[in-house]
């Protein structure tokens, strides 16, 4: 079988340090075509050092390299869609609509409204190509690790994410001008944060959620609106459980995970170390070390190259679950605004974007 001809559209700093690498590192699987960006130079500057031959799309680069000639193109058979959130929907339509397959960034959307709006045009307007949200943590070797040593220690009984960072002024992601002055809500709590729910719920069990509630604040006001979430989570099981994210902490750097079963405890220690402590047993520690076991892109790539191939979605990278995760970040900012007010957790999808296609028909 040929290589599947791939093209990237945005040319940030995750495209040229993740996305890139992940679609030039098998040329027997993927054959990247083409990188677009609004900017021609911004383009040339991330592939200055490729031997590999890319073509350059841009809304500068003069007639016939635009965006959609570029969608026009009969070997590009996938994009990879990695822009500033509030672009996202309109290229996803974009290329849906030119009949290619796209794996769009997370966030799905800014918020619910939008990511279910997308999920109902999708059903009506471009139901044949696959739309697929990446998220690299559902292929983190660590926590798929982890995931499978959850689910051989009974139920859960308990749980605790804690992830403290600090974003200071100055650095590469904070100077990123939409990232910088957000116009979505809760800033980078948003942006970062839908991955740490991912993790937790693929830990936990993906629909095991009912409630929440949380308490957010701002702690360097260069971080607005919040830089910090404190919630607590329940289980439909009873069992309850904490989830702390700041990206305000200069003095204080964590990346943890910790799920307390009946038969023994497990903790993924700064994303790259697994201990697991069964009951009566010594402590047993696995570290997944370099850039492929840490992050996940790589493989979260070649798993949509090879749903393009068979024609079916991977239930791992469905907008369905990154909605679920979407909605856990949604309403602990919510609730924070609220002065800590419950939330119930539901999935994140409205009725109508299950069958949003036959009430949009209904209706129009």
């Amino acid at each position: 079988m040929a290589p599947i001809g791939v093209a990237i559209l945005g040319s940030g700093i995750f495209v040229e340090s993740q996305h890139k690498p992940a679609c030039l590192q098998d040329s027997t699987i993927l054959s990247l075509k083409a990188i677009y960006s609004r900017r021609k130079a911004s383009v040339e500057a991330i592939i200055a050092n490729e031997t590999t031959p890319i073509d350059v799309y841009s809304d500068d680069s003069g007639e016939g390299m635009g965006i959609d000639d570029l969608l026009k193109r009969e070997d590009i058979q996938f994009v990879i869609i990695a822009l500033p959130i509030l672009q996202q929907p309109l290229f996803i339509k974009k290329s849906l609509l030119a009949g290619k397959h796209v794996l769009s960034e997370k966030p799905v959307a800014k918020d619910l409204a939008a990511a279910n709006e997308l999920i109902r045009w999708k059903k009506t307007h471009a139901p044949e190509p696959i739309w697929s949200v990446a998220e690299n943590f559902r292929y983190w070797k660590a926590f798929e690790y982890a995931r499978q040593q959850v689910n051989g220690l009974g139920k859960v009984l308990a749980f605790r994410v804690e992830v403290m960072q600090y974003v200071a002024p100055g650095g590469k992601y904070f100077e990123t001008a939409w990232r910088k002055v957000p116009e979505y809500q809760g800033g980078f709590c948003l942006d970062a944060g839908v991955h740490y729910t991912a993790g937790l719920r693929m830990l936990v069990g993906e629909d095991q959620f009912s409630s929440l509630s949380a308490f957010t604040a701002l702690n360097q006001q260069h971080l607005v609106p919040i830089d910090t979430i404190m919630s607590t989570i329940k289980l439909k099981s009873g069992v309850c459980g904490t989830f702390a994210m700041s990206h305000g902490t200069p003095s204080a750097k964590a990346f943890d995970f910790l799920i307390v079963c009946e038969e023994g405890t497990v903790k993924i220690g700064d994303g790259s170390k697994v201990t697991v402590k069964k009951t009566d047993m010594p402590e047993e520690s696995v570290a997944f070390g370099g850039e492929d076991g840490w992050n996940g892109v790589k493989a979260e790539v070649k798993a949509f190259a090879e749903a393009v191939a068979k024609g079916v979605g991977n239930d791992d990278q469905s907008p369905e679950k990154a909605v679920a995760d979407l909605e856990l970040i949604e309403k602990m900012i919510q609730s924070g605004e609220q002065g800590g007010k419950p939330f119930e957790v539901t999935g994140g999808l409205e009725p109508t974007s299950v069958i949003g296609d036959v009430i949009e028909k209904i209706t129009s």
